[in-house]
């Protein structure tokens, strides 16, 4: 409303200015009432209508860069002031989503939210099948600089004990200690393993806001049982890609584009879950899938 106000009194003061140049007996009426500044009043109220007009440039509705993790704190929040929090989540061993949710569910475990139900859907890699990202990194050649990748069943262990089982146990224990703060609090949480690989990320808070990343990848070294291994990592929290690590884009845009891309992301992880519902690991890595209150 402010723009098209600004717009339509800056289109006057162009018309004035130039009415001024081209009719004598006007101009000098404006000059005498220092309304004008002949013809440098209209130079400067034509640049300053195309620069409100269309010249610089605009954000678009409903699209958001994140440049850091930290960043995702803000929706997050958001989303558990609903009544209903609703938030879906695609990736590798639920490491970052855990530590997006952590502040607002210990809010809730404390009494400062009070939301009426939570529903959590998860969606992590099968890490029982060989994988080749993260992988091993092995000498192509001694004496060259060239490797080449493989499975590694002792990173896949690492990721399966340290990443994937622990973030399971404290999500599981947050959500305990929010229904045990709030007995009608009802909580829906279920994790499903996916053949997908890292590749990418993605989280959906109250069916509104689709946020996406890719992974990056690097090489890396940890140390297991005394030995050393040297991999290739799926980066999920450290590498940003120019000036963005997460994109978002929400359904409520005014902006058919924007919305259509948030829908696509929201239809992709429906579909995903779906078939998942009753496609299965033979092994699964988190045997207890569902949360259930402790007894």
């Amino acid at each position: 409303m402010k723009t098209a106000l600004i717009k339509w009194l800056l289109a006057l003061v162009a018309l004035l200015g130039v009415a001024a140049q081209l009719i004598s007996p006007l101009g000098d009426a404006l000059e005498r009432q220092h309304f004008l500044g002949g013809s440098f009043g209209a130079v400067v109220a034509f640049i300053l209508f195309d620069a409100i007009s269309g010249g610089a440039d605009r954000e678009v509705s409903g699209v958001e860069v994140f440049d850091t993790l930290r960043e995702l704190s803000g929706p997050a929040e958001e989303a558990f002031e609903a009544r209903h929090v609703r938030i879906d989540f695609a990736g590798f061993t639920m490491e970052t989503f855990y530590g997006t949710i952590r502040d607002p569910l210990l809010e809730v475990a404390d009494g400062s939210l009070s939301p009426k139900r939570i529903t959590l859907r998860i969606i992590v890699a099968h890490l029982n099948s060989p994988m080749n990202l993260p992988g091993e990194l092995a000498s192509l050649r001694p004496g060259r600089d060239v490797a080449v990748f493989t499975d590694s069943a002792v990173n896949r262990e690492r990721m399966r004990n340290d990443y994937t089982l622990k973030y399971w146990e404290d999500l599981r224990t947050l959500l305990d200690r929010a229904q045990r703060r709030n007995p009608k609090l009802v909580i829906t949480c279920e994790v499903r393993e996916s053949p997908h690989g890292p590749q990418s990320k993605l989280y959906i808070f109250d069916e509104d806001r689709a946020v996406y990343t890719t992974y990056g990848i690097r090489k890396s070294r940890f140390e297991r049982n005394g030995r050393e291994c040297d991999i290739l990592d799926a980066e999920g929290l450290g590498i940003r890609h120019g000036e963005a690590r997460y994109l978002s884009w929400s359904r409520r845009s005014r902006t058919k584009t924007t919305r259509q891309i948030a829908n696509y992301h929201m239809e992709w992880f429906q579909n995903l879950w779906d078939v998942l519902e009753d496609v299965k690991p033979a092994v699964p890595v988190i045997p207890n899938p569902v949360w259930e209150p402790s007894a």
